[in-house]
């Protein structure tokens, strides 16, 4: 078989449900790996247990009242949820090998859970004035990212079977909380994550044009927890 060499490959770590310090501990430490050329450009699929984050951009009366303590981040954004039933995809790119164009990596991120909502005849749009991903008038995905030295990290969660009762604690991205929906809620039918992911994967290797293959933590594991050491990137 005959390959392009401006075919691009890539790593899609498949994580399971994880302590959200835990990942974005890895997170940081790909990223150092990505910078070296040590690493692929990857998604990290990943479930976590409840947890409330807030961005760069958060506003302290969208999360006062919050029940869970914030982890405040360095991500774009401000203040939203991440529990069980919910798809996060974390992005570990190198921009500079894809123009450095952030406006259209931030599309590419949003086109692909577009892309994958058709899948449940569900169809997703951009809004002009908030990032994410909305059917109709109610959101569905949120995004949120950061970049250092043109090294993306952070990513998208999207609301397959969460519990959307739990948005209630926060004004997630500074909207009300019943703005948020998921896709069980708007098709009455609970969706494995792993269907989920699996058809999440095939579009976004059509949208960034790249292959992306399954790697194994355990391969990866000593050098993401060695380059992680002091959270520093």
């Amino acid at each position: 078989m005959a390959y392009s060499i401006d075919q691009r490959y890539g790593w899609v770590l498949q994580l399971g449900r994880v302590e959200y310090e835990r990942a974005l501990a890895w997170q940081r430490g790909l990223v150092k790996m990505r910078k070296e050329g040590m690493a692929r450009d990857t998604i990290i699929l990943v479930e976590h247990p409840p947890v409330v984050t807030v961005g760069r951009d958060g506003h302290i009366e969208n999360f006062d009242k919050c029940e869970i303590e914030p982890i405040k981040v360095e991500r774009g954004g401000d203040v939203t949820y991440h529990g069980p039933g919910q798809q996060v995809a974390y992005f570990i790119f190198n921009l500079t090998r894809r123009g450095r164009d952030l406006h259209q990596f931030m599309d590419d991120i949003q086109q692909g859970v577009i892309k994958t909502l058709e899948s449940w005849d569900l169809t997703g749009r951009k809004d002009d004035d908030y990032t994410g991903v909305w059917v109709d008038k109610r959101k569905i995905a949120s995004v949120g990212i950061a970049v250092k030295n043109w090294i993306t990290y952070h990513g998208v969660a999207i609301n397959v079977n969460t519990n959307l009762a739990e948005f209630t604690q926060i004004n997630p991205c500074g909207l009300e909380a019943d703005v948020m929906t998921s896709v069980k809620d708007l098709t009455g039918n609970n969706v494995p994550l792993s269907e989920f992911s699996k058809v999440l994967i095939e579009q976004y290797s059509r949208v960034f044009d790249t292959t992306f293959s399954p790697v194994q933590l355990e391969e990866l594991a000593e050098d993401v927890e060695s380059q992680a050491g002091g959270y520093t990137i």
